[in-house]
């Protein structure tokens, strides 16, 4: 038997040491070819920043590295974080970016998850957070009211309004952690993935994201699992409100678009629509800058529920983080909005489009939450009571002060449907 575990410990293989990257010369590099925020989706200042954030938690012990891997030095924090970001950013694998930094596959696998978990949570960089304003400070919420009226061209018709509510569709495999997998696939789009929930203020922060339910359910339902944010509404003043498409329940706190059966040729209905639209095409842009500056969600998610998740969560977070930075260094340019939303260019807005959506949300670089759900039957009673006392009340408004639509957007509707008559 001693002779039998003799031969078996002769013939384990000899672990291969791994020459790491200098780190200082690949910096040096990228830096020098202007290619360093091509590469990890942000300046080199907010790299910098963020690396004193989670230097702890990205910090390898080195009495467990030199044992693990036969006496090799541990990998440093700056690599960690770079391989985290090239992972989300540029869609980049563990086995790629273990040759590129000089690590083994389990390795860089695990560097990714040190990196996702020192993100996930992290609660003390104000940089990286997603937060609701405080519904019982009113000096805060007039201030988020106001930021939106200097992005609307409504003349005060929605004043009160503190943000936009949309879903949307990341693909993922099939998952395998979950009971009922069919709960997860899209019928309009023939994939499977989750049902995320997310509302933004007018700079494209997310206030607020919830990868809330299954592909399959639609945006009611999924709403419905949102508790903050729902507890958050019902908290808040009633002068203020949120804006949604026409996937949600009208309701006083969130208002939504007349469908083209109210609308019957009701111009100031159309109105109404316009300045709305103005307004909520800003969460289309956030979703749209999310995919575009982080890649991995371009793809279709390929691991558990749990991770792919975390996924999310993490890019959200660093979507807002590029944002606030660049906010700070003075260098960040609000979206301008003034004409017809369906004429705006994406690439304008930093946005590139998403192929296969074949809707005005794959236009904007995502897949919105499947549309053919919506129609799935609802008791509203049990979810939440439709109200359109708010939606009237702006309406009258639109009619008292007889506001219409810039007359070319009126012309290129009107010229639309001659050409649909014809």
């Amino acid at each position: 038997m001693k002779v039998i575990f003799s031969q078996i410990k002769q013939e384990r293989k000899i672990k291969w040491e791994h020459k790491r990257v200098d780190w200082n010369y690949h910096r040096q590099m990228l830096v020098h070819t202007e290619e360093f925020e091509n590469r990890f989706r942000m300046k080199e200042a907010h790299f910098d920043a963020l690396l004193d954030i989670l230097r702890d938690s990205l910090t390898v012990s080195v009495k467990h590295s030199m044992s693990s891997t036969g006496g090799n030095e541990p990998i440093c924090p700056e690599v960690i974080l770079a391989c985290g970001l090239r992972f989300l950013g540029l869609g980049e694998n563990p086995p790629a970016l273990a040759d590129m930094y000089g690590m083994s596959v389990p390795s860089a696998k695990r560097v990714v998850r040190m990196f996702l978990n020192a993100i996930d949570f992290n609660d003390t960089c104000p940089e990286l957070r997603l937060v609701l304003p405080d519904p019982t400070d009113r000096r805060e919420l007039e201030a988020l009211a106001d930021e939106w009226r200097n992005v609307s061209t409504a003349f005060g018709l929605l004043n009160g309004h503190l943000g936009a509510l949309d879903g949307w569709l990341p693909r993922t495999e099939a998952p395998r952690d979950v009971k009922n997998q069919a709960a997860y696939f899209s019928g309009h789009y023939q994939c499977y993935g989750l049902n995320c929930q997310a509302l933004c203020d007018p700079d494209l922060l997310f206030m607020y994201f919830c990868v809330a339910a299954p592909g399959k359910t639609n945006d009611v339902r999924a709403f419905g699992r949102c508790r903050a944010l729902k507890e958050w509404l019902a908290k808040l003043p009633d002068e203020y409100f949120i804006g949604g498409d026409n996937a949600y329940t009208l309701t006083d706190k969130l208002v939504t678009p007349y469908t083209k059966a109210e609308i019957d040729g009701d111009e100031h209905k159309r109105t109404y629509n316009y300045y709305l639209s103005q307004l909520r095409i800003r969460i289309e842009m956030a979703f749209g800058r999310l995919t575009t500056k982080w890649r991995r969600l371009r793809s279709t998610l390929n691991f558990s529920n749990k991770t792919n998740s975390q996924i999310i969560r993490v890019c959200t977070k660093l979507h807002n983080y590029c944002i606030r930075m660049s906010l700070k260094d003075g260098t960040y340019v609000r979206p301008v909005v003034s004409g017809n939303v369906d004429e705006l260019n994406p690439s304008a807005f930093g946005v590139d489009p998403f192929d296969g959506g074949g809707n005005r949300r794959s236009k904007w670089g995502y897949l919105e939450s499947d549309p053919e759900a919506v129609a799935a039957p609802v008791r509203y009673s049990v979810l939440v009571t439709p109200d359109s006392s708010r939606r009237e009340s702006i309406l009258a408004e639109v009619y008292s002060r007889n506001t219409l639509r810039p007359r070319h957007n009126r012309f290129r509707n009107d010229n639309n449907r001659e050409d649909e008559m014809t």
